[in-house]
């Protein structure tokens, strides 16, 4: 029986190697433009990480990791992602004892065991920004502009920005007991798996790409309706 390449996963030639490196390229000139460093963290994580970084009720976590105990008896997961990763950089280094705001980019493989489809792949290359030091909206507004540019240099038109915000901790126990008020008496109109999301982490159910479009048309509350005065105000100046 011939082997072959693991599902979820694929092999780049030399002609489609070649066009990964002029995207890469693109990328490593833009973010210089912009001011940001290129980091690269292991493709390897202790699991504590990605349980604290990413929520433990996430899909993510609780479906798609790759994850194994080493010889040494230590529980360890391929990266799915690379911001828990920055973050723990930033920390072990101690480069929050440098008062500059610090500019970092990536670019490598990342692994989620999700279902194989066009465009989704269990091993897949991200990039990815992250400006940490500041609460300015400039931030947030470079950082957009700076996507923007590499779409448009990348020859892609006709791009619509929607923007939307998270708020902070204060905004999203309010807005958390809002949803629960909201799907109680809907509960049977959801899946099992938003049910589930709900009782664990609320906001997690918007998420879901079976009910997503269905509880727009039930007119679930919007978090950009209930962000404190301080999102409110910072939302306004991104915008």
């Amino acid at each position: 029986m011939a082997i072959t390449a693991p599902r979820g996963t694929q092999d780049f030639l030399p002609e489609q190697t070649a066009e990964w490196q002029l995207l890469e390229a693109k990328i490593r000139q833009i973010c210089s433009l912009y001011g940001f460093g290129e980091i690269r963290t292991p493709m390897f994580e202790s699991t504590e990480l990605f349980l604290r970084g990413i929520g433990e009720t996430t899909d993510v976590v609780t479906k798609e990791m790759y994850t194994f105990e080493d010889r040494g008896g230590r529980s360890m997961t391929l990266r799915p992602e690379n911001t828990a990763s920055v973050v723990r950089a930033f920390l072990e280094h101690k480069l929050y004892g440098d008062p500059q705001v610090h500019k970092f980019y990536y670019m490598g493989p990342m692994f989620r065991h999700d279902r194989p489809q066009a465009g989704r792949y269990r091993q897949f290359t991200q990039f990815g920004v992250e400006e940490i030091g500041s609460k300015d909206p400039a931030v947030d507004a470079e950082i957009i502009a700076m996507a923007f540019q590499l779409f448009r240099e990348l020859g892609l038109n006709d791009l619509v920005l929607h923007l939307n915000s998270v708020g902070c901790p204060k905004c999203r126990t309010v807005y958390r007991q809002k949803l629960l008020d909201f799907f109680a008496d809907k509960r049977d109109q959801l899946c099992d798996d938003c049910n589930e999301r709900l009782e664990k982490n609320p906001l997690r159910v918007l998420d879901c790409k079976e009910d997503g479009e269905k509880m727009m048309q039930m007119g679930v509350p919007l978090i950009t309706d209930n962000l404190c005065d301080d999102c409110k105000e910072h939302f306004h100046k991104v915008q």
